[in-house]
C-alpha cells in the first residue's frame, strides 16, 4: 500500500504542475498601473489647502484622499470707502456696493459680516490685518451702539422741505433752484396748570399742566425754576404755592422741557398782583430787543453770479436775535446751493437757541457767547450731514462768515462785533481807514490747518494749481463721483462736504470767533466772499467802499464791480455795514 501510495504521488505531482499553468494561462493579463496626471493650475487660495499626500506610493485600487478645505473663509473686508454706499435707514452704516455681505461704520472704524454677525477692527500696529470683537462690551461697539441711538434722535428733526439735487458733475451745468421761503414762526402758546411740588429754600419745584395726571406722560411735571416766575429778582424772589394755578410757556433748559414766564392766577384767572407789570412783560422784553435801524446803522448786500453759470452764494441781512443784537451772514456754496440754503435758514434760530440755554450757566457774557455760536455752528452741521446723507448730496458744502452786532447804547452797553468764520469767506473791519482783518481764512496753507490734515490721516497738495485737502485714496481705483472728491477741497473747514468729513474729519465744522469792540474809530466792516479776496486785497477792498460813506449800496456795488473788472472767475457778494460813528 504505501508503495501504491507513494507512485500514485509521484505520478500527480507533474500533473497538478501543468493544471497550474494551464490555469495561469487562462487568467487575464493585469491592468498595467496607472501614473498620476499632474492637477490643473489652482490659484493662490487653493495652494493653501493640502494637496495630494503620498499619492504614487499608494495602492492603485484606492485613490487618494484629498483634505476638505476650511469652511470659515478669510474675515477680510473690503477697505475701499468707494464700494460702499449708505444704508437706507440712516444709521450711519455703509454696505457694500458688491455682495452686501459687509457693512462699515465710518465713525467707530468698524467692520461688520452680516452672515456671521461678527464685528472686525483694523489692528492699531497694522492696519491691513484685522482684529475680531467678539464682546458687545467693546469700547467700539459701545460708541457705535451710542452714535446710533444719537442718529435716531437726529432723524426726528423736522428739517425745512424744498426739494433737494444731487450734486452734478462738473461737465454739466448746473440748474440754479429758486431759495424757499422760509415759514412764519408759529405764535408760542401759553398753557395752564397747577403746581404741584415747590421747594422754597431751593427755589425751584414742577408744574403739572392742565389735563395731565401724576406719574403718567410728564412723570411729576415740568421743572420750573424761581428765576422763570415773572417779577422774581434775587432781592425780591417770589415763591410758588402748591396747587395754585398758573400760566406759563413751554420752554427747555440743557435740552430738558420746562416752564417759562410763569404767571400765578386768580380765581378771576388773571395774574395776581405779585406779578406787577406782567401784562406788559412781552413790550419789556422788547424793549431790550436791537435791530438795524435803532442803531442807526446802513446796510447793504451785492451778490453777483460773475463768470459762472449759477450763483450759489446765499446772505442773510440783519437778522434780529432779539436782545443778543442783529445778525449777518455771507455764505460760499459749493457743489450746488442745497447747503447754504439750510445754513441761511437755520443757523441763526440755533445760535439764539444755544443762547437761551446757556444763561443759566455760570459763566461770563463773553464765554456765554462763543459757547453758544460753536454748539450752534455744530449742531447745524449735524442737521446738515443727517440730510446730505439721505439725499445724496454728499459733495455739496459752503463756507460762513458772520456778524452779530451785540450790545444796546440805551441801556448803557457799549457796541461789539462778534465775528464767527469758517473756511475762506472774509471779515474786514475799517478802523480810521486802515483795513483791519476780523477772521482768519481756513485754507491748507495754514499751518495748523495743514498739521491737522496730516495728523488724522489725510494730504494737503496742490490740484490743478490750488493747495487742497485730499484723502489718500488711490485715484486710479475711483468711480467719477470719488475723482471728484480726490481734486480735494480748498478749505478746511466748512458746513457740509460728508465726503471730507466721514470715516475721517479732514474738514469740521467749528468755527473761529472773535469779539471785537467798537469805538468812534470803527466805520464799518465788509463781509465777502473769496472771489472777491482772490484778486483784491483788504485795503484795496475797504478804500472802495470808503469812497461811498453813507452809501452802503454804492460801496458793496462798487467792490464787486472791481472784483469782477480783476478777473474774477468765481461768484461775487459783499455785504457791508456801517456803522455811523458808534460808541
Amino acid at each position: 500500500r504505501r508503495r501504491r501510495g507513494a507512485a500514485s504521488r509521484s505520478q500527480s505531482a507533474p500533473k497538478r504542475k501543468q493544471d497550474k499553468k494551464e490555469k495561469a494561462k487562462e487568467k487575464p493579463a493585469p491592468a498595467p498601473r496607472r501614473t498620476p496626471t499632474p492637477s490643473p493650475a489652482r490659484s493662490e487660495s487653493q495652494k493653501n489647502l493640502s494637496d495630494y499626500e503620498g499619492e504614487l506610493s499608494r495602492s492603485p485600487s484606492r485613490p487618494a484622499k484629498r483634505r476638505a478645505p476650511s469652511r470659515s473663509p478669510e474675515r477680510v473686508p473690503p477697505t475701499q470707502f468707494e464700494d460702499y454706499e449708505p444704508a437706507g435707514d440712516g444709521s450711519g452704516w455703509y454696505v457694500y456696493k458688491k455682495t452686501g455681505k459687509w457693512k462699515f461704520h465710518p465713525e467707530t472704524g468698524l467692520y461688520f459680516h452680516l452672515k456671521t454677525q461678527v464685528y472686525y477692527t483694523p489692528k492699531e500696529s497694522d492696519n491691513r490685518f484685522f482684529r475680531r470683537i467678539d464682546d458687545d462690551d467693546d469700547p467700539l461697539v459701545k460708541k457705535m451702539k451710542q452714535s446710533e441711538e444719537m442718529r435716531k434722535a437726529i432723524s426726528k428733526t423736522e428739517f425745512v422741505k424744498f426739494e433737494v439735487e444731487g450734486a452734478q458733475a462738473e461737465d454739466g451745468p448746473r440748474v440754479e433752484e429758486p431759495a424757499p421761503v422760509p415759514k412764519a414762526p408759529e405764535k408760542e402758546e401759553r398753557m395752564e396748570g397747577r403746581v404741584n411740588k415747590w421747594d422754597s429754600e431751593k427755589g425751584f419745584g414742577f408744574i403739572m399742566p392742565a389735563g395731565k395726571e401724576e406719574g403718567g406722560e410728564v412723570g411729576k411735571g415740568l421743572f420750573v425754576h424761581r428765576k422763570f416766575i415773572v417779577g422774581s429778582t434775587p432781592t425780591n424772589p417770589i415763591n410758588l404755592k402748591e396747587g395754585v394755578k398758573v400760566s406759563f410757556k413751554q420752554g427747555t433748559q440743557d435740552s430738558k422741557p420746562c416752564a417759562l414766564e410763569v404767571l400765578m392766577l386768580g380765581a378771576d384767572g388773571k395774574p395776581l398782583p405779585i406779578h406787577a407789570g406782567a401784562q406788559t412783560l412781552e413790550e419789556k422784553k422788547k424793549s431790550y430787543h436791537v435791530s438795524a435801524e435803532s442803531l442807526g446803522l446802513r446796510v447793504h448786500c451785492e451778490s453777483w453770479p460773475g463768470l459762472k453759470k449759477t450763483l450759489q452764494d446765499r446772505y442773510v441781512l440783519d437778522e434780529p436775535l432779539e436782545e443778543l443784537g442783529v445778525y449777518f451772514a455771507v455764505l460760499d456754496g459749493h457743489g450746488g446751493t442745497q447747503v447754504a440754503d439750510m445754513v441761511k435758514e437755520k443757523l441763526h434760530k440755533n445760535v439764539l437757541q444755544q443762547m437761551r440755554q446757556k444763561q443759566v450757566q455760570p459763566a461770563s457774557r463773553d464765554e456765554k457767547i462763543k459757547l453758544a455760536i460753536k454748539e450752534a455752528f455744530l449742531q447745524t452741521d449735524k442737521e446738515i450731514l443727517a440730510l446730505a446723507e439721505r439725499k445724496k448730496f454728499e459733495l455739496v458744502g459752503s463756507t460762513c462768515v458772520s456778524v452779530i452786532l451785540h450790545g444796546n447804547p440805551k441801556l448803557g452797553t457799549a457796541l461789539r462785533l462778534v465775528v464767527s468764520n469758517l473756511g475762506d469767506s472774509r471779515a474786514v473791519l475799517c478802523r480810521a481807514g486802515q483795513a483791519v482783518p476780523a477772521s482768519d481764512d481756513h485754507r491748507p496753507t495754514r499751518i495748523d490747518e495743514k498739521k491737522r490734515i496730516e495728523r488724522v490721516g489725510g494730504l494737503v497738495l496742490q490740484v490743478r494749481g490750488a493747495w487742497r485737502v485730499a484723502t489718500s485714496t488711490n485715484p486710479n481705483s475711483m468711480n467719477k463721483a470719488a475723482r471728484r472728491e480726490y481734486q480735494g477741497l480748498a478749505m478746511t473747514r466748512s458746513f457740509g462736504d460728508l465726503h471730507f468729513k466721514r470715516p475721517i474729519g479732514l474738514a469740521i465744522a467749528e468755527p473761529e470767533v472773535r469779539i471785537v469792540p467798537l469805538s468812534d474809530k470803527d466805520l464799518f466792516i465788509v463781509l465777502a466772499t473769496d472771489g472777491v479776496y482772490d484778486v483784491l486785497s483788504n485795503q484795496e477792498v475797504i478804500d472802495l467802499a470808503a469812497r461811498h460813506w453813507r452809501e452802503p449800496e454804492e460801496a458793496a456795488k462798487n467792490i464787486v464791480r472791481s472784483a469782477y473788472k480783476r478777473g474774477s472767475e468765481d461768484n461775487l457778494t459783499v455785504l457791508v455795514v456801517q456803522f455811523g460813528g458808534t460808541s
